[in-house]
């Protein structure tokens, strides 16, 4: 794992550098997720509708799901484009 140190300017927005967004696919314009552990904060790529389904798979423990997990793929490829 490499650590860069970056500067944080006067609207708490930091510049990554090129190298670490090409390395796990961030790209201009397009969306991050912010993840806190501990006292860090983890910057990734934006989660595709499989990889959401396949995370919150075993979830819901009883009774049916209030919303189709395909409807919710659905949804979720719309509020993509």
């Amino acid at each position: 794992m490499s650590t860069e140190e970056v500067t944080v300017d006067h609207k708490g927005r930091v510049q990554i550098p090129k190298a670490i967004r090409d390395k796990v696919g961030l790209h201009v314009g397009g969306k991050a997720r912010l993840k806190i552990e501990k006292e860090n904060i983890v910057i990734m790529p934006p989660i595709s509708a499989e990889e959401f389904i396949k995370e919150m798979e075993g979830c819901i423990k009883e009774g049916t799901p209030a919303i189709d997990p395909l409807k919710l793929k659905k949804m979720w490829e719309l509020t993509e484009k």
